[in-house]
């Protein structure tokens, strides 16, 4: 019995000092528990865990969800408090046998603060493009308010002149509403757009791009730059839309302003879409030039950026790639073709 307890004995100085949550589990019942877990998880004593079943705080997922951090995959679950509270961790689990006995060795870290800081990041990563974002409304509104002021001018030349008839009059009263919504509608999607929480919808990739798209739209056409979309029937799936925007948005505005850095003329984004059994794609791709064989590589890394006339923050495709790693949602990948660029955005249906 003496030799049976050495391997939590020994262990306990182990445990008890290092930063993530550890759970030594036997045929699914705890029998130890280190200081960090306990913190975690609100209780004060072990003896509260001691050989309770691990399924009483630990909830794993309907079905097996990986995240990566730091260039690794770990399995993610929750966790549920003393207090009732669920928190997200990553979990890894090491098989330790001893007197032929198997034993497993839960290692477990607390997602809370790092998911929130992970929030905060894309969230500021918005608020950095908010100006860039006005002016986009600026284009979206520009020629309807002028089109309105148009027709307020005719509605009172008609009236000055006793010519004004209830057909006219109606008519372009419903031609100003259908601006005024239209416009509604605009500032709703930049609205939206701005949330911090981003929950996931069933839709298409298609949907996220012509979103992106239209933002853009305005802004493109004064710049004369055209994005071509090739529709394709694509399954939905469940996506967190304004993250994906978000993403789609960054890669847009880069060509941009690499076609407005180098002069290129007939400016053109080519999206097109592709589905896999277990993937969809989007294709991104310009005739902006391409980027240096010699930076390429590093285009994704934090605080990198490319751009000479601009203050870049070198943190808008480090977050692109950061969205679509966490909750292992895809990946994002850029490679040189002729003339220029192209962004493959991958997304996993699962």
């Amino acid at each position: 019995m003496e030799d049976k307890n050495n391997i939590f004995i020994n262990l306990n100085e182990v445990i008890n000092n290092t930063i993530e949550g550890i759970l030594i589990i036997e045929e699914g019942f705890i029998k130890n528990i280190n200081h960090s877990l306990l913190e975690i998880l609100g209780y004060e004593k072990k003896d509260e865990l001691i050989d309770k079943l691990a399924t009483g705080i630990l909830i794993p997922t309907s079905k097996e969800k990986f995240i990566k951090y730091n260039e690794k995959l770990f399995q993610e679950i929750s966790l549920i408090t003393k207090d009732g509270n669920i928190i997200p961790v990553i979990i890894k689990i090491k098989n330790l046998n001893y007197q032929n006995k198997d034993y497993k060795m839960v290692f477990i870290l607390d997602l809370s603060e790092l998911k929130e800081k992970e929030k905060m990041v894309i969230h500021q990563s918005k608020l950095s493009a908010m100006g860039e974002m006005i002016s986009m409304i600026a284009h979206q509104w520009r020629q309807p308010l002028s089109t309105i002021s148009s027709m307020l001018t005719r509605i009172k030349l008609k009236n000055d002149m006793n010519k004004l008839d209830k057909i006219f009059l109606d008519n372009m009263l419903s031609d100003m509403n259908k601006y005024i919504q239209y416009m509604s509608t605009t500032i709703d999607d930049f609205r939206n757009f701005f949330t911090i929480d981003s929950k996931k919808e069933l839709l298409c990739l298609n949907e996220i791009v012509l979103s992106a798209s239209k933002m853009l739209e305005k802004t493109f056409l004064s710049q004369k730059i055209k994005i071509e979309i090739t529709n394709k029937e694509l399954t939905k799936i469940n996506l967190p839309k304004n993250e994906l925007i978000q993403v789609v948005l960054n890669i847009l505005n880069n060509a941009k302003d690499a076609f407005l850095e180098k002069n290129i003329s007939n400016s053109i984004i080519k999206i097109s879409f592709e589905e896999e059994r277990n993937q969809q794609k989007i294709f991104i791709e310009d005739n902006a030039g391409g980027i240096s064989e010699n930076i390429i590589s590093k285009i994704f890394n934090p605080y990198f950026s490319t751009k000479t006339k601009k203050n870049g923050s070198g943190l808008g495709l480090y977050i692109c790639k950061n969205i679509l790693e966490k909750d292992n949602l895809g990946d994002i990948e850029v490679s040189n073709i002729e003339n220029g660029t192209i962004f493959i955005i991958t997304i996993n249906k699962n």
